[in-house]
């Protein structure tokens, strides 16, 4: 859904002012000395900055606003923290202000805290757009993770998962914004927050203090900063939990699903081994030429409309961080192929609200103006460009055992490739074929692109165009246009001229005006998707089978499954079905399982986290009592 953006305004004497609050956004001239003062000094964070090992640290803040709180936390993180250190910084955010408008703020804060200008640049170089949901920016060569979290705190703060180290409460004042402070928000806060965790806030509002004392915070009314009076600080009760060590990782699958895990895993620290039976990386489907990069939005609230939303902004995000050199921010064009799509188009745009730099319908059909295209081996490349990634190519992992302590990565003849602490099957259509997802419900589609030579018309295209397929703009003197889908099982990938016809024959059904012949044919390429019953990718930690099989028996006898515990396979986690969506799903889904294994706060909401789990198949056979 699309959001309320921000509407503010300078005042004669110098403040920023909400104009939908009736309230400043800090003390005028004194903005970050306010921000050190109330967040940092009383959460003590450069000194926890300082301390930090080869960790994480994750801080959540209630009211974005300008970012000036997160844009001194990163200047001081990366003034005091070791450099394997990273922080994780969640901030709600139900008014964002527009990235045009940001830029001119940050303009006149650099020139107050001149250290945080690359990540002003970086902020306004990866913004997302004016849409619900969680979207993460990579910032300081991904040492920093900000996760922007859009929407209304009430319903994002139960969406999000994890526990973090200290809390920022910075909402607009509580008589002026009273939903940001409002008693059920406490137990939530609680609960997101680890033993001997922090929180600051500038207000002393009786309700919040006596709230946060029975959810077992010590908390303590203190000396505020300028004008104001008081000031919260509390700390959350208990000892604080030990630091997971670092992990070795192996990676089954060099595809966009696999280098999008090992990108998210080696960021964070991790070792990982990428394994793939193919001489390079992305040599299968995710070898294409070119892929479009575009969401798949929905008319209706889904599972699938919030993957494609979010997982469209994360990889157009790492586009700019990587940056990836191919990426081309072209526009997407969905024609109007009949009444009932240009009904459905102005649908998905009515009903989601979206702005027009997000989706938009005219006569010409749905644009979709932020999308585009780019290289998959490119980025496959870019996400595997880190020294802790280790390739392991020519070797096909064909079992997988666990000794109790590792996993042991086997070949055909039974030696080891490698041991690891984790596992992470991201093999499309071959992971089913690992120990541990023989059971996974995939299924192939064969596709096949033609490559054409432009013709005067076509070699003048500027955006992409769907159809029935698609033609993309020229490329290294060469158009793709695809592609066929065929329920086949895997096969040699071989080139077929009816598939090449068939084609053409889509793109001169709609666009007959680009001249396109069997003559231009110029090549093409085969490979096979994998996707799933539910068209819906699988993510998340591979369940112990026999062990769900047991203890939701009773599940064929009608038992309700919500909120049991599913039992899980050690360290073993599963990435693939992303059918022909892998760019706008599969890195997004390599960074929430890595934040699974890392112990992070996860980049998704969790009711779209829950909407992927493998386990999903099995719960469903067990409803339908094929199992």
């Amino acid at each position: 859904m699309a959001l309320k953006p921000a509407r503010l305004q300078w005042s004669e004497n110098g403040d920023l002012e909400s104009l939908d609050y009736g309230d400043v956004y800090f003390q005028r001239g004194a903005g970050f000395a306010e921000s050190d003062y109330v967040f940092l000094r009383h959460n003590n964070i450069p000194a926890r900055f300082a301390a930090l090992g080869a960790q994480s640290f994750g801080i959540a803040e209630l009211g974005f606003g300008t970012g000036m709180n997160f844009l001194l936390t990163a200047a001081r993180f990366l003034e005091h923290a070791p450099p394997d250190a990273q922080l994780v910084y969640a901030s709600i955010e139900k008014h964002p202000i527009p990235a045009e408008m940001l830029a001119q703020i940050y303009a006149q804060f650099t020139a107050q805290l001149p250290e945080a200008a690359p990540i002003c640049g970086e902020i306004i170089a990866q913004y997302p757009p004016m849409i619900e949901g969680f979207h993460t920016l990579l910032l300081a060569g991904g040492r920093i993770q900000l996760m922007l979290c859009f929407g209304d705190v009430a319903d994002v703060l139960p969406q999000i998962s994890g526990q973090f180290d200290a809390w920022y409460l910075d909402g607009f004042s509580p008589a002026k914004n009273p939903d940001m402070w409002q008693e059920t928000l406490f137990p939530l806060i609680a609960a997101r927050t680890k033993s001997g965790g922090t929180l600051a806030t500038f207000s002393v509002t009786g309700h919040m203090r006596r709230a946060l004392k029975a959810l077992g915070f010590d908390v303590q009314k203190v000396k505020g900063f300028g004008i104001k009076w008081s000031m919260t600080a509390a700390q959350k009760t208990g000892i604080p939990t030990p630091v997971s060590a670092k992990k070795h990782i192996a990676v089954l699958g060099a595809g966009v699903a696999g280098c999008g895990a090992a990108h998210a895993l080696a960021r964070r620290g991790h070792a990982v081994t990428l394994i793939d039976a193919r001489d390079g990386i992305a040599q299968e489907t995710s070898g294409n030429p070119i892929g479009i990069l575009y969401p798949k939005i929905t008319a209706e609230p889904s599972a699938m409309g919030a993957l494609h939303a979010h997982g469209f902004c994360y990889t157009r995000m790492l586009c700019a961080a990587l940056p990836v050199a191919s990426w081309r921010a072209s526009g997407v064009l969905h024609i109007d192929k009949d009444s009932d799509e240009t009904l459905r188009h102005q649908k998905q745009v009515e009903n989601n609200e979206l702005p027009a730099e997000y989706a938009f319908h005219d006569a010409d059909g749905l644009h979709q103006p932020m999308a585009g295209y780019l290289s998959p081996p490119d980025l496959c490349a870019a996400l595997v460009s880190s020294l802790r990634v280790t390739r392991l190519l020519g070797r096909q992992a064909q079992t997988l055992s666990h000794d109790g302590t590792a996993w042991h990565v086997k070949d055909a003849a039974g030696n080891d490739i490698c041991t690891a602490d984790a596992v992470i099957i991201a093999l499309g259509n071959h992971s089913a074929a690992m120990t541990g997802a023989e059971w996974l419900p995939l299924q192939s589609l064969r596709g096949q692109i033609t490559y054409i030579r432009p013709t005067p018309r076509s070699a003048e295209m500027a955006e992409v165009i769907c159809h029935d397929g698609y033609v993309a703009p020229p490329v290294g003197g060469l158009q793709y246009i695809g592609a066929t889908f065929q329920k086949e099982p895997v096969s040699t990938p071989d080139i077929r001229s009816e598939d090449h016809a068939e084609n053409v024959h889509k793109l001169n059904k709609f666009l007959p005006q680009l001249g396109i012949t069997m003559d231009d044919v110029a090549g093409g390429r085969t490979g096979y998707r994998a996707t799933t019953p539910d068209k819906l990718p699988m993510a998340g930690a591979a369940p112990d089978m026999a062990a769900l099989l047991e203890n939701f028996a009773d599940v064929r006898a009608g038992a309700d499954t919500a909120g049991r515990d599913i039992p899980a396979l050690p360290n073993l986690y599963i990435s693939t079905g992303y059918g022909a969506h892998g760019l706008s799903g599969a890195p997004l889904c390599g960074e929430m399982i890595a934040a699974m294994i890392s112990e992070e706060p996860l980049p998704v909401p969790a009711a779209l986290a829950e909407a992927l789990i493998p386990a999903r198949f099995l719960l469903r056979d067990l409803k339908r009592k094929k199992i």
